[in-house]
């Protein structure tokens, strides 16, 4: 008796199969993974913003934003990413005054998919 080395086409199309339903579970993850980059990029650059921002208010000086109304831009828009800036006083327990203090709120906001998303960026800056 010859035995014939080989496939059979039954046992191709089982193998087909099996390959095309691994292929579909693969292929599924490609969006989520690139709607993650995305959204990890966009992330990256409101925190480098945001980083910008801080250290402009620093560079003005306290005087600058303790006055009325502030020496810097309270909000603005780069590219997709739109920014504003909070400055609120502190007031600390056990402290007689706390006027040489201010709360830096720096908010970044950008459009994603249907939604808007934001994030908050906060500092202190003493005096």
């Amino acid at each position: 008796m010859k035995r014939n080395r080989g496939f059979s086409l039954l046992e191709l199309i089982i193998a087909i199969a099996v390959l095309a339903v691994g292929l579909v579970g693969v292929l599924q993850i490609f969006p989520i993974g690139l709607r993650a980059s995305q959204r990890a990029g966009m992330m990256t650059k409101a925190s480098f913003l945001a980083q910008n921002k801080i250290e402009d208010v620093k560079l003005a000086g306290f005087d600058a934003i303790i006055e009325l109304p502030p020496k810097i831009p309270l909000s603005g828009k780069d590219g997709d990413l739109e920014w504003a800036i909070k400055i609120n006083n502190i007031s600390l327990e056990g402290v007689e005054s706390s006027d040489d203090m201010r709360k830096i709120i720096v908010t970044v906001t950008w459009p994603e998919r249907n939604t808007t998303r934001s994030k908050d960026f906060i500092t202190y800056v003493i005096k």
